[in-house]
């Protein structure tokens, strides 16, 4: 029988990234990071089931119709999140792995919420269980710091993950209680890309790693929308242009932060009235899809 998993996205409600490590590290170039993670309630479907033995991984890939913006699905199958989880759980057991993989998307791709990285993770459990290969969490875990910087966070034994403060490379992960809170996904008609934005905030001058300011944030109940922040908005913005005017566009519309997560390009705005803060946003930024949304 098939098996199917949820795969949330996550915002990062607060995201401090320090300077790159330096040249003898054996992970050099990656930044280190403090974040503030927040599952949110808009998810991927993830369905794994057996197929005939030798005939390896297969992958398939839709947009579900109520998908906020659809964009092609073409990368090759072998760079895909859910194929490396796959193919590691295969090394790692010594063992044949022959499954299909259907990955219902509703996340957009390139927006900075996730969705590879939670695919890869609902994948990962998926398949655990699916095969009864019995590989622990922890281990999970650490094979998840292998396929991609953000896959850690989403294993967690609840479901949605629990929030977290994420640091080092991505693979420390300090659970916390559940925030509440309801905001708008500000979701511009295209994406950006990580490495790019990076490379960007290198370009820009080192920042130091403001760790305690984040876990200062993670304390509250309800997230501070007017103290959060996202040390790569600006990188963000110098790599994509248009970004920087749709987020001075929404925040003069509605007199609220719009919020980057992750390295964009989507943004988020805190506030409990979103379809009067969507209309205002609709005027005043043409183009950008608002998905009303909650933290789970």
């Amino acid at each position: 029988m098939p098996l199917s998993k949820v795969a949330h996205a996550k915002l990062n409600l607060a995201l401090s990234v320090g300077p790159p490590l330096a040249g003898d590290h054996p992970r050099a170039g990656m930044h280190p990071i403090a974040s503030w993670v927040h599952a949110i309630d808009l998810s991927d479907e993830i369905t794994v089931e057996r197929r005939r033995a030798g005939i390896g991984v297969g992958l398939n890939l839709a947009w579900a119709p109520d998908a906020p913006r659809q964009t092609p699905l073409d990368w090759r199958a072998d760079t895909d999140l859910c194929v490396r989880a796959a193919r590691a759980l295969a090394a790692e057991t010594d063992s044949d792995i022959d499954v299909r993989i259907a990955v219902v998307k509703r996340i957009p791709v390139g927006a900075g919420l996730g969705g590879g990285s939670a695919d890869a993770a609902a994948t990962l459990t998926a398949i655990n269980e699916l095969l009864e290969l019995n590989v622990s969490t922890v281990r999970l875990a650490e094979l998840a710091c292998s396929i991609g910087s953000d896959v850690a966070f989403f294993l967690d034994d609840q479901t949605p993950p629990r929030p977290a403060i994420v640091s080092g490379l991505g693979d420390r992960i300090e659970r916390l209680g559940r925030s509440r809170g309801q905001l708008l996904l500000c979701i511009p008609p295209f994406g950006c890309a990580t490495r790019s934005v990076y490379r960007a905030f290198d370009e820009l001058g080192p920042n130091p790693l403001r760790s305690q300011a984040v876990r200062s944030l993670a304390r509250g109940a309800r997230p501070d929308a007017q103290a959060l922040f996202n040390d790569l908005a600006s990188a963000a913005g110098r790599v994509e242009p248009r970004l920087a005017e749709l987020r001075r566009r929404i925040e003069d519309a509605v007199g609220l932060p719009a919020h980057l997560t992750g390295s964009g390009s989507a943004m988020f705005v805190l506030c409990n009235n979103a379809t009067a803060i969507a209309a205002r946003i609709g005027e005043a930024a043409a183009g950008v899809a608002c998905l009303p949304a909650q933290l789970v």
